[in-house]
């Protein structure tokens, strides 16, 4: 499985509370639970000359967090808000660091963990009937003879590392491999018959 559907499948309904009539994913749970999947995970929180918000007093100020995971790197901004998502024009520390948690949240949300809470859904839709691409599938099925040279292969064509493939690019694959098989059947029973 995907690392984003192992992620997103997680329920973590026991983990959220409710605030103002909208439901909220801790940033401790969040970040212990994205732990146990991703341990070497690690995030930042950007500063702006000096500052951890951007913005002003008009408009409001904005904060942003990255998290680094995997082979990738998500950012993501959030308002200065108080607890009825209504921007706060002269905010005080402890609002920034706030916000900077809920930040934190909402960029593991990226990589799929509460995805679904965002998107107002009770539960994870986890994806059924997938079967990622095993190297003993490459082998037995598709008769591939160098399995790490494939693989390195693939992954560069897709941009994403073997263990991180999902349905969409285990699909592509598997059709190559499709059609490569048939071409060896056809190039085979040519040799044979001529």
């Amino acid at each position: 499985m995907e690392k984003f559907e192992e992620i997103y499948a997680i329920n973590v309904n026991d983990k959220t509370e409710k605030k103002g009539g909208l439901t909220y994913l801790s940033w401790a749970p969040a970040w212990a639970e994205f732990k146990k999947i991703y341990p070497d995970a690690d995030y930042k929180v950007n500063e702006f000359d000096g500052t951890f918000c951007s913005g002003n007093e008009k408009m409001g100020y904005m904060v942003q967090t990255q998290v680094t995971a995997g082979e990738r790197t998500y950012e993501m901004w959030l308002p200065v808000m108080d607890m009825r998502n209504n921007t706060i024009l002269q905010p005080k520390m402890t609002e920034i660091n706030k916000s900077i948690m809920r930040c934190l949240t909402k960029n593991l949300a990226m990589f799929g963990l509460g995805l679904y809470i965002y998107a107002g859904e009770d539960l994870p839709d986890v994806p059924k009937n997938f079967e990622p691409i095993t190297e003993q599938e490459l082998v037995d099925k598709w008769g591939v003879q160098d399995v790490p040279k494939t693989v390195k292969w693939y992954e560069r064509q897709l941009g994403i590392a073997f263990p991180d493939w999902g349905a969409e690019e285990c699909e592509a694959v598997r059709t190559v491999l499709e059609e490569q098989k048939k071409k060896r059947k056809k190039s085979t029973a040519k040799r044979n018959n001529g």
